[in-house]
């Protein structure tokens, strides 16, 4: 079959795909209407789709008992409004800024592809719709419900559409190293004591402990790492009392550690609990860690990557060009499937060089729709080249 036609055949489904999902965005874990989509509309092309912790899903296609290849791609928005002016834009309190909405229009008609060409795949495709990856929950609540399992994949493979000002046939990819940083999520529960604000004596006071945390947070990343090493400890959230003359009885603050080295990792893990517990104590409090999301470096599989990327450029995309070694502080969970399947993450641009710059998960980011065009037909190729290379290896 030739993917990239049949791509552009269908690149108004497509469209339509991402323009619902834009306009209905759902966030973390509860995504009912999302998923109720997605597992509709691969019914109706022929997959009997199962839902995967929680409101994930997973479907199939293609020839048992030989090899498997995931294909993944995210669901959630994130819980902000929209600013874009798109006439198709959010209306609620949720928005995809991120381009998930993208992401999962592209893997749905990808699905289609297969579907139509399911009798000349050398082995199985799985398909895997994960929610919750901007709250670094949904790869590993889908890898305990057997995601992985029944059968196993060989090979995985995800595609992300990234906004900016590259015209979109760009793709984007690092096959020698880490492509995305750990993110450790973590909460401190800090105890204090409350009192009136004129009598701050009879208080131990939880915005005192926290406001000392947060310095000492600042300090473990000046100097106790060197200055070449790419790891960023960030305070999103410091919540504390009601009233603006009372001393609460507790204060809480949440944020999030990225790091590229699992030796990094573990020092800022351990030292941000290590100084929460010892300065709530200094100041007679007490602190408690709570880690709300672990999530590993995402390491590229250099000779899987490779082998995707080649399969990319059969394909002849106008304006096609790549861009190698990437590196982004930014974190995303499938590095949970990649720490247990070779594979790879690719970006796919789908920016307007002709326009200002919009960043993702800003309320007015834009992403050009022309990226469906080819992004499903490299979904497709990639899937189905690398099952005909493997098969060819195992005769």
């Amino acid at each position: 079959m030739d993917y990239l036609k049949r791509a552009e055949e269908l690149y108004e489904e497509t469209v339509a795909y991402r323009r619902y999902l834009h306009q209905n965005p759902e966030i973390s874990m509860e995504l009912p209407k999302t998923s109720a989509f997605i597992r509709k509309k691969l019914t109706e092309m022929g997959y009997t789709p199962q839902c995967c912790g929680g409101d994930g899903i997973v479907a199939t296609v293609g020839r048992a008992g030989r090899k498997t290849i995931l294909l993944r791609s995210e669901m959630d928005a994130l819980p902000m409004r929209e600013e874009s002016g798109l006439p198709f834009a959010s209306t609620c309190d949720a928005a995809h800024t991120c381009g998930h909405d993208c992401n999962a229009a592209q893997l749905l008609t990808a699905a289609r592809l297969l579907k139509e060409n399911e009798a000349a795949l050398a082995g199985m495709v799985k398909l895997m719709f994960q929610p919750a990856e901007e709250t670094f929950l949904g790869a590993r609540a889908m890898i305990a419900d057997g995601v992985l399992e029944n059968p196993r994949p060989d090979a995985a493979l995800s595609f992300h559409v990234t906004s900016g000002q590259m015209s979109p046939a760009v793709f984007i990819y690092n096959a020698t190293g880490v492509m995305m940083n750990s993110v450790d999520g973590f909460r401190i529960k800090i105890k204090g004591k409350g009192s009136h604000g004129a009598y701050p004596e009879r208080s131990v006071d939880p915005v005192n402990i926290a406001v000392h945390i947060y310095l000492a947070l600042e300090a473990i990343v000046a100097r106790e790492l060197t200055s070449t090493q790419a790891s960023v400890m960030t305070v999103g959230i410091l919540r504390a009392g009601d009233a603006y003359n009372i001393i609460p009885e507790t204060a809480e603050l949440q944020g999030s550690i990225r790091s590229e080295s699992p030796e990094q990792r573990e020092l800022l893990v351990r030292r941000m609990k290590e100084a929460a517990r010892g300065v709530a104590e200094t100041y007679n409090g007490s602190a408690e860690v709570e880690m709300i999301a672990e999530v590993p470096p995402l390491i590229c599989n250099p000779q899987v990557t490779q082998k995707f990327v080649g399969y990319m450029k059969e394909l002849e995309v106008p304006g096609q060009a790549e861009a190698a070694g990437i590196r982004a502080a930014a974190s995303d969970d499938f590095a949970c499937v990649l720490e247990r399947i070779p594979g790879a993450y690719i970006y796919l641009s789908a920016g307007f060089p002709d326009r200002p710059a919009t960043q993702q998960h800003s309320p007015d980011v834009l992403f050009n729709e022309e990226v469906f065009r080819f992004g499903p037909a490299y979904l497709a190729h990639c899937a189905t080249r690398w099952l005909e290379e493997e098969e060819k290896g195992r005769k």
